[in-house]
């Protein structure tokens, strides 16, 4: 017997719904498993990124940094560091050798302190502001201006200074990175604690000076972008490690010459970073999966109820449940086929909109797609076996309940709901209040909030169904439209659920991991700004900070000069009121309330941060007497948030004022270079984007990133669903909807009847997703906080604007369904629908 088994793929495209079930259902499968996949190992490659951008370019590879190394044993380990550098793959090696801060014999002139250096390759990397020449010594401008130093010859025993070049300041070249601690002078420290270099034009110059030399050596590399790169320098590196110190040691130079690896650590922060996104990444992933492969099993029972008469038909012929179930395949695999390479193409492209980075380690699609290919042939086996087992029990066996009656009364909610109550229990454990420990990173604990959402959308789902079973006591035909609306949507029960179910869940999950990706962002801005005060704050000399001088209009525009105490109970800012806004980082839902608080500051007021004593005649030694005006959580400026906030004019006593800081709203090279042009000395300086190690709040970010981006696709899937239900039962719609306008229901009515009968699902997934997603984000912020010493603690971030495009997107899906609806009763011609 021929069967038609040849026309099956032409047969499966004759229905539209099923061919655009089965597309979406193909396309939702690739789309979760390549996105895990692709996120994956793009927070790997994120987190590497983010530790080498903290890291010294030129310290990637290993390192050699030698102290009070004898001159004789100097050139012996720039030798032997670039014989081992050549024969391991580091052709360009940077060899540098240094004195100690010295003065020079100057025949009775007064000699600035003096550091005599060699680097390779020093000179290309200087700016010169006189002269040029590379065979004598090049002197820092400092020093020449401080001595009224010159071209020409210096002293005895040293090359002529053939050029004067501009001092070397923070932020320095990448050049000079792993130098900063020999070539930048810092003005304010003692008398021959530091020094500018000058640097001589060979190493010889500077081992006949006759010191023992401090050494460094450096092995630039490119930077690595992705984790399979950092893996491959990281082996290069061990061996370049191993080879050094083999010939270190078989020279005796181990003392002189410590090898180190900083990129190691690095390196192991980045993959634990993937890790921690992995082992959360990869259960919801299966469960997603799980769940398609049963909407797979769900549409190929459709298939066997839509195509029931042909089935039969093939069945009386001879063919086998295993051949019907083959015909399923066959029809519904070109659709699922193409909705799986769709998916995989829009996880690809949509890369660089749910994962940190759109770098990925070569074959990392190839990869993805073979995770998909295994998925779409695991569909392909749940399609055929299920609709195999469909037809069995259709034709050659009677229905019996296999499953046991206990195990059908407990809902699929209680394990989920235990499985959240422990994973609860793990993230409400008690962190540290204080100290610098980051809390480790648990992906169960990370789960609780989806499992929250599972729970609650199973119960808005079991919620409807009962209330739409009960909706036939429903009697309001007073008001025509609800009744209608009530009929409708109990007669498509278990569409109207299983809506409401993937609605809850999409809205539910996206409301979560926006607001967590969000809150971890903020937190760690507003930790980041109250730890350094400004975006960038620079100590400064206390002789300027003591004097009250305003800042030069080139800074002061941006900037704010404070004064900070530390002794621990009665922590103590200084600030100047009237430029304080300019400069300082303001916490932006507190910003009217400090501002307000900063204003009344001056004539002893104060303000009282933390828990500190409140009232007046408080004595601070160095302030006037204190009376508080207000007080406030946090301030910036102060991380131990415990002490008062008063104005400078109030300092009596300069000398007890610890250090003095400008805090500016610019970026540090803006501000150095304003405070350099202003001649304010300055030296020490931090950023908001280093003061903290931010690696803890991007993962967290980036795993609720992927989360919010699932709920996205689950809203859209959520969205066709109600679309194609809508479709689905179009023939019914429109034959009732036009058999009740020929029996006098207003249009209006109509419209409206339908706009309710959407909306009410519309609006139930609303209020139970935003409900349940807001409130278990709100208990799961601060715990996922990971710096909890510091303050402000992580909140809920504002959802307004977030609620406000839920709606406007829920009402525009009602709107278009509506639409359809009527569309479809006012375009049906009744007979053909009664006759059909």
């Amino acid at each position: 017997m021929q069967l038609p088994w040849r026309t099956s793929a032409r047969t499966g495209l004759s229905s539209g719904s099923s061919v655009v079930v089965a597309t979406v259902t193909g396309l939702l499968l690739a789309f979760v498993a390549a996105s895990a996949v692709l996120c994956a190992v793009s927070t790997g490659n994120a987190a590497l990124s983010y530790q080498v951008g903290r890291a010294c370019p030129q310290s990637l590879a290993a390192t050699v940094n030698g102290l009070g190394a004898p001159p004789d044993q100097v050139a012996r380990i720039a030798e032997d560091a670039k014989q081992v550098a050549r024969q391991q793959g580091f052709p360009q090696p940077l060899f540098g050798a240094y004195t100690r801060p010295t003065r020079l014999d100057l025949g009775g002139r007064p000699s600035p302190v003096m550091r005599f250096g060699y680097r390779d390759d020093a000179m290309r990397n200087l700016h010169a502001v006189q002269g040029g020449a590379t065979s004598g010594m090049w002197l820092a401008q400092s020093p020449a201006q401080d001595a009224h130093l010159g071209l020409g010859e210096l002293s005895s025993g040293l090359p002529p200074v053939t050029a004067i070049y501009a001092d070397l300041e923070e932020p320095v070249p990448a050049f000079w990175c792993s130098e900063v601690a020999n070539v930048v002078y810092n003005k304010l420290a003692g008398d021959g604690g530091s020094a500018t270099t000058e640097f001589l034009p060979t190493l010889a110059d500077v081992t006949n000076f006759g010191e023992r030399l401090d050494v460094s050596v450096r092995f630039p590399v490119t930077a690595p972008r992705t984790i399979a790169e950092a893996r491959d320098l990281a082996a290069r590196t061990d061996r370049l490690a191993a080879a050094l110190r083999t010939k270190f040691a078989a020279d005796g130079l181990t003392a002189y010459a410590p090898v180190r690896q900083p990129f190691v650590s690095s390196l192991a922060e980045a993959e634990k970073a993937q890790r921690n996104v992995i082992a959360f990444v990869l259960p919801l992933t299966a469960i997603s999966l799980l769940v398609g492969l049963v909407g797979v099993g769900a549409m190929a029972a459709q298939w066997c109820q839509r195509r029931q008469p042909v089935l039969r038909l093939l069945w009386a012929r001879g063919s086998s449940p295993l051949a019907l179930g083959a015909k399923a395949l066959l029809e519904l695999a070109g659709p699922l086929v193409v909705g799986a390479v769709v998916g995989l193409v829009v996880a690809r492209a949509a890369l660089p909109w749910y994962a940190p980075v759109a770098s990925l380690d070569p074959g990392t699609t190839t990869w993805a797609a073979l995770v998909v290919l295994g998925v779409v042939l695991a569909a392909g086996a749940v399609l055929t076996a299920t609709a195999a087992w469909r037809t069995h029990r259709m034709f050659q066996a009677q229905a019996r309940r296999r499953i046991p009656r206990v195990l059908r009364l407990i809902p699929f909610e209680l394990p989920v709901a235990v499985a959240a109550v422990f994973s609860g229990l793990s993230l409400t454990r008690s962190v540290p209040s204080t100290g610098g420990v980051t809390p480790p990173l648990d992906a169960f604990a990370l789960a609780f909030p989806v499992l929250v959402v599972v729970v609650i959308a199973g119960i808005a789902a079991r919620l409807g169904r009962l209330l739409l079973t009960w909706s036939h006591r429903l009697s309001v035909w007073s008001l025509p439209s609800v009744q209608l609306a009530v009929r409708r949507l109990a007669a498509a029960s278990t569409a109207a659920t299983g809506v409401l179910l993937v609605g809850v869940l999409a809205v539910g999950t996206l409301a979560v991991g926006n607001s967590v990706n969000r809150a971890e962002q903020d937190a760690l801005a507003s930790k980041s700004g109250n730890l350094v005060g400004g975006n960038t704050s620079v100590q400064i000399s206390t002789s300027f900070g003591q004097s009250k001088q305003p800042l030069p209009a080139t800074v002061g525009a941006h900037a704010t000069v404070v004064g900070v105490v530390d002794r621990g109970a009665s922590n103590m800012v200084a600030v100047d009121p009237d430029t304080f806004a300019n400069g300082a980082w303001i916490e932006p839902s507190r910003r009217a309330e400090l501002l307000d608080l900063v204003a009344k500051l001056g004539h002893g007021a104060a303000i009282a941060v933390g828990g500190a004593k409140t009232g007046s005649g408080i004595s601070i030694p160095g302030f006037t007497p204190l009376h508080t005006v207000g007080t406030l959580p946090v301030f910036p400026g102060m991380p131990n948030n415990i002490g008062y906030v008063t104005a400078r004019s109030d300092i009596t006593t300069a000398s007890e004022i610890n250090s003095f800081f400008v805090w500016s709203s610019e970026d540090a090279p803006a501000v150095l270079k304003a405070l350099g042009d202003a001649h304010i000395d300055h030296i020490a300086y931090k950023t908001t984007e280093l003061a903290l190690d931010a690696l803890p709040f991007y993962t967290v970010a980036w795993t609720f990133g992927y989360i919010a981006s699932v709920g996205a696709l689950l809203a859209v899937i959520a969205a066709a669903s109600l679309l194609l239900a809508v479709g689905a039962r179009r023939r019914q719609t429109a034959l009732s909807g036009a058999l009740a306008t020929r029996m006098g229901l207003r249009p209006i009515t109509l419209i409206t009847s339908h706009l309710l009968e959407f909306g009410a699902v519309a609006g139930a997934v609303l209020l139970a997703g935003v409900t349940v997603g807001l409130v278990v984000a709100a208990f799961s912020v601060p715990r996922l906080d990971p710096a909890p010493w510091l303050r402000p603690v992580s909140v809920l971030p504002d959802s307004v604007m977030f609620v406000v495009i839920a709606v406007v997107i829920a009402a525009a899906v009602v709107a278009a369904a509506g639409w359809i609806a009527v569309r479809g009763v006012r375009t049906a011609r009744v007979g053909e629908l009664i006759r059909g």
